[in-house]
């Protein structure tokens, strides 16, 4: 056998094959007895007619695609290994030639390669994130909201400071009439889906694309803002939607429908909107009259308690909070941050791949669309209905965001095997030490959450971990390891913390028996302020968080190969 090995387009290797004629020869005649054996030959049984009646009986052609086609096989491995190619997927027969010799071509996709070239120098400037003020006051607001007692779940007319439930309705009453055709389709799109909206509320298509870069003016007629249910306390210095909807609801009675219209103010985030009259239609479907409790040292007891904190006063209580906003944002902060700095080094790396490695992350993408919808009770069918699109043009809009998906895991995965990263036996049992910290260390947590998969789930997670702290560390011009390090300590400390608190917050159970914390009206307190003797309940709810993290985990093994991305 003569092999000859090129590189081609599409990140693939031809594979030439050249064999001698009396090999091919000897294909042929056994090509020959196997038709024979199919077919019934005149004057000979099955098997037993000579090679040059066989060949007049189906023609030589039909001998010759037989013998190459099982030749093929086995010559495609025989290459393989001689030409040491290492293929991602089944390659293809290309050609048969005749002459100057009995030739086979032969394509293979070749596994992605990936120079990451001086990724080392890539810098990204990082920005501290800040925790105002502003933002400890919101944090102590929505504690307080959680600690609220209800004192009349059934008040009839609504008050100032009460909490109450809403269906609210509303549209613009100006602006540009739509054009006619527009206003006739409105009832067949009723139950059409609504365009998904990114984080700036514009619509966009399902690859990510937004329809237009002009702004889109809302007419006469268009909704304004819609919920079926809604929770609102009736404070004037917060109104839900703007100046005045507080003022309007309040002396209304359980079971109303309130008419009102508003001008949205000149301060509107949206200059498109400013000046515009808005109508209301409100049904007031339940008045609560509430207490909220005050932002003193008792309140802060209360609080410490429930987080499993030392007892603390109010100032310490606001240190705590920041601390722990602080902490929050500094993560946010710096997972954003190595995305940046991983987007500069896709930019600075050679990467090549081949197109079927494209196709399969076009199609992931495409079923975790039709998982989306199936979760809005919609099949893919019925967007393709909806929308007038296609499933081609459908992958045609997801050829991009797939491309730059690819590329980022296989740079990640690059990135573990050039940085040498591993999941170690410690930093797997902090990771599941602090899990099984939210839910008791009891032992029946500890045998509920320690399974093999959602060890290597942990395991996954650690690695992409310690790659998102090197990804920090390069951009900043500082050493990796030691950015790692800093990590495991840090991971150490949490577990410290987690391990203390939930010690603290069996000793107020034990001895206090349940917190000063009545929440009949508010939001449900954590599990953490259950009484002991409900760890039944405790335990099944744990069981599904556990199941829950693992099904996430394991998504997300799949789809990225490496666990590459928590982004």
């Amino acid at each position: 056998m003569n092999l000859q090995t090129e590189r081609i387009e599409n990140h693939r290797a031809q594979l030439t094959v050249e064999i001698k004629e009396d090999q091919l020869e000897t294909a042929k005649q056994k090509a020959a007895r196997q038709i024979s054996q199919r077919v019934r030959i005149k004057g000979f049984r099955k098997g037993k007619a000579p090679y040059r009646l066989v060949a007049q009986y189906v023609g030589e052609e039909a001998i010759l695609e037989e013998a190459v086609e099982a030749l093929g096989g086995d010559l495609y491995k025989q290459a393989l290994e001689e030409a040491e190619v290492e293929p991602y997927g089944p390659g293809s027969f290309e050609e048969f030639k005749t002459e100057p010799a009995p030739t086979f071509v032969f394509s293979v996709p070749l596994q992605p390669e990936v120079d990451l070239n001086n990724y080392q120098d890539v810098r990204v400037d990082f920005e501290e994130p800040e925790v105002s003020d502003e933002d400890v006051e919101q944090a102590l607001k929505q504690l307080r909201m959680q600690e609220l007692e209800v004192l009349d779940a059934e008040r009839q007319v609504a008050e100032l400071g009460n909490r109450v439930r809403l269906a609210v309705d509303s549209e613009f009453v100006d602006g540009e009439e739509p054009d006619a055709d527009e206003a006739e389709s409105v009832d067949d799109d009723a139950d059409q889906p609504e365009d998904s909206e990114d984080a700036d509320g514009e619509p966009q298509d399902p690859a990510g694309n937004k329809e237009d870069d002009m702004p889109y003016v809302p007419r006469k007629g268009d909704r304004f803002a819609y919920e079926e249910d809604i929770v609102v306390f009736l404070d004037p210095n917060e109104d839900p939607f703007m100046d005045g909807f507080v003022d309007a609801i309040v002396g209304a009675e359980l079971g109303s429908d309130i008419l009102f219209e508003l001008t949205i103010p000149d301060d509107d985030s949206d200059k498109t909107i400013v000046n515009r009259r808005v109508s209301f239609e409100v049904t007031l479907k339940q008045i609560e009259s509430v207490r909220i409790p005050e932002l003193d040292d008792a309140f802060a007891e209360s609080m410490s308690k429930n987080r499993g904190d030392e007892v603390m006063d109010m100032a310490g209580l606001r240190v705590s909070i920041r601390e722990d906003l602080e902490k929050a944002a500094l993560e946010q902060a710096r997972s954003q941050y190595s995305g940046e700095v991983l987007e500069k080094i896709v930019e600075g790396a050679d990467i090549h791949f081949p197109e079927l490695m494209l196709e399969e992350r076009v199609d992931d993408l495409i079923q975790d669309f039709a998982e989306d919808l199936k979760r809005q009770n919609l099949s893919i069918e019925d967007f393709f209905r909806y929308t007038g699109n296609s499933e081609e043009a459908l992958k045609q809009q997801y050829q991009e965001p797939a491309r730059q998906s690819l590329k980022q895991s296989l740079v990640v995965r690059e990135l573990i095997n050039e940085e040498e990263v591993e999941a170690s036996d410690e930093q797997i049992e902090l990771r599941m030490e602090l899990l099984v910290s939210g839910f008791g260390r009891s032992a029946e947590m500890r045998k509920l959450f320690d399974r093999p998969q959602m060890r290597s789930n942990l395991g996954n997670e650690t690695i992409i971990a310690q790659v998102n702290e090197r990804l920090c560390a390069i951009g900043r011009g500082e050493d990796p390891d030691k950015a790692v390090e800093s990590y495991n300590e840090q991971l150490r400390a949490d577990v410290k913390q987690a391990q203390e608190r939930q010690e603290r917050l069996q000793g107020y159970l034990e001895n206090k028996g349940p917190l000063d914390s009545d929440v009949s009206g508010g939001t449900e307190p954590g599990q953490d302020n259950l009484e002991p003797d409900q760890g039944a309940s405790l335990t099944s709810e744990a069981e599904a968080a556990a199941t829950g993290a693992a099904d996430a985990s394991d998504a997300e093994a799949d789809r990225t190969d490496t666990s590459d991305d928590e982004r």
